[in-house]
């Protein structure tokens, strides 16, 4: 029993090769959606980013926390560079452009609170992705390639 009350929650596996990679709304950009809260507005992702393409400017909704697994990244706006095994906090209220360092395929594990609201260069809303919308993302490429979807909305 965990402080007297109840049991605790279970685990949960993800099994990352059972899941399928799925673009992105950005060329050269995929995403491999591992589990996902439309409710409370929180989803599990990996990224994987091709040399030399972007994602364009975004402010966060709510809190980004970013692991680097491959590859070498930064934001336009910042003055670091990060690399294998390094993670980057993202508050919400954030704004930034991610782009690629190097010839290497950066891949980086995301998890994501909130939305993302996607900018043109004039600062206008293109677009904004968030648990939901990612959800639909998989669920499309799912049915498009007669893949069987597996519940990633359990937590």
């Amino acid at each position: 029993m965990l402080g007297g009350i109840g049991k605790p929650p279970a685990s949960g596996l993800v099994h990352g090769r059972s899941l399928p990679w799925f673009p992105f709304i950005f060329d050269g950009v995929m995403v491999k959606l591992c589990r996902v809260s439309p409710s409370r507005g929180e989803s599990f992702l990996l990224i994987r980013v091709e040399p030399g393409a972007e994602v364009q400017t975004h402010y966060h909704h709510g809190v980004a926390m970013v692991y680097t697994i491959a590859g070498r990244w930064r934001y336009r706006e910042a003055g670091w560079v990060a690399g294998p095994g390094d993670l980057v906090i993202q508050p919400a209220g954030s704004m930034q452009t991610f782009e690629t360092v190097g010839e290497q395929r950066v891949e980086t594990l995301l998890h994501l609170r909130g939305a993302l609201e996607f900018r043109d260069e004039s600062g206008r809303t293109v677009c904004i992705e968030n648990a939901e919308t990612l959800h639909g993302r998989y669920l499309a490429h799912c049915a498009l390639h007669g893949l069987e979807p597996l519940d990633v909305t359990s937590f």
